[in-house]
């Protein structure tokens, strides 16, 4: 059978005029709606009723996938992080908004950058994510006491995030050693009877099947994995289908992970699952040498744009990003140490640890 070369689907330009005044329209948060800047305006997205259904992994990689945004959008790149983020063509950038720098290039736009299946419009408002920012500043254990003096914000920004989700079936057998803990008397050094335990071990299997249901992972060269992490789950049950109106007023970030990249990556992190998972089943008091075999099957994925506030600031010229879930408002974020702080709590600690152990030679 011959196979025919895809064919990539040409996307066309679109705008947002108000319907009142003609300035364009964005997307806000706060009425989940169209709302001009301007004129105060709303207007309503329609809701497409197709819902963002999985796709098999081995046809996905076969499919022909639609190219171009379906609007007009503007690339700039960061000289620092790589990161290329797109805007609304009448916006500039200054800065990026990932790590904050000013080191920012126009870039030409790529036409066959993969449109998203579907996306999660924003609902948290961005005064609420930039009053979170303050106050998550102020309670910071360990960090400089001029932290939230100090530090620059450079912006909140909202950025939608590429994302694959996927979906498998795993079935794992397992071995390990099982120890059971017992006590002998024994006398010590001073002639004293003392209980010390010691372990059994006993050799046991077991098998686990699990199922997982879109484990994400960040299409992002730009944000870092284990900070996207910290502000999951997004509820990707709600996916919409891609509009490009929604991108209104925001930024958005260019696929830079392929799919093949990212299948590995969800792999590793249902193998970790199960490898916790199969540990939690070995019978016994401790455990060594856990080993697990697992095989995927049913492995099915999509795509879609989740919606992240980044708020990029430097701290004595280091940046540090602290990011917001735009669904939930959950958040994470990485901050300096202070290292007299940690110091004087070592110090601390091991002088308490002192007292207590004289406390108890003493009895």
């Amino acid at each position: 059978m011959t196979v025919q070369p895809v064919q990539p689907i040409t996307a066309k330009v679109r705008k947002f005029p108000c319907e009142n005044c003609g300035a364009d329209i964005r997307w806000d948060p706060g009425v989940s709606a169209l709302k001009c800047p301007y004129c105060g305006a709303v207007k309503q997205v329609g809701v497409a009723a197709t819902a963002i259904l999985e796709k098999p992994i081995d046809a996905g990689l076969r499919a022909p996938r639609d190219l171009g945004w379906g609007a007009e959008r503007k690339v700039v790149a960061c000289k620092r992080c790589g990161a290329h983020t797109t805007l609304d063509p009448h916006v500039s950038a200054s800065r990026c908004a990932f790590c904050g720098t000013s080191a920012i290039v126009e870039a030409p736009a790529d036409p066959n950058v993969i449109r998203p299946e579907g996306l999660l419009p924003f609902g948290v408002p961005k005064n609420n994510a930039l009053q979170q920012f303050r106050g998550w500043q102020g309670t910071l254990w360990f960090r400089p006491n001029d932290l939230k003096s100090s530090s620059r914000l450079t912006e909140m920004q909202g950025v939608y995030i590429p994302f694959w989700t996927f979906d498998a079936a795993t079935h794992s057998q397992w071995t390990a050693d099982a120890g059971y803990s017992y006590y002998v008397s024994v006398r010590g050094s001073d002639g004293k009877q003392r209980q010390e335990r010691r372990i059994r071990w006993e050799s046991a299997a077991g098998s686990l099947e699990l199922f997982f249901d879109d484990v994400p992972v960040p299409a992002s060269r730009g944000i870092d994995p284990g900070l996207a992490r910290g502000i999951e789950p997004f509820p990707t049950a709600d996916l919409t289908p891609y509009e490009p109106s929604y991108l209104s007023g925001f930024l958005a970030e260019e696929n830079a992970v392929d799919l093949p990249e990212a299948l590995e990556t969800a792999k590793g992190r249902m193998r970790d699952d199960i490898r916790a998972a199969c540990s939690e089943d070995v019978p016994g008091d401790t455990q060594r040498n856990l080993q697990v075999q697992s095989t995927f099957s049913g492995v099915s994925y999509k795509n879609a744009l989740l919606p992240i506030w980044i708020a990029a600031y430097e701290y004595r010229g280091q940046p540090y990003r602290y990011i917001v879930n735009g669904v939930t408002g959950k958040a994470h974020g990485n901050a300096p140490w202070s290292a007299v702080k940690i110091f004087f709590a070592v110090l601390t600690a091991m002088i308490v640890g002192v007292i207590v152990l004289s406390i108890m030679s003493q009895s």
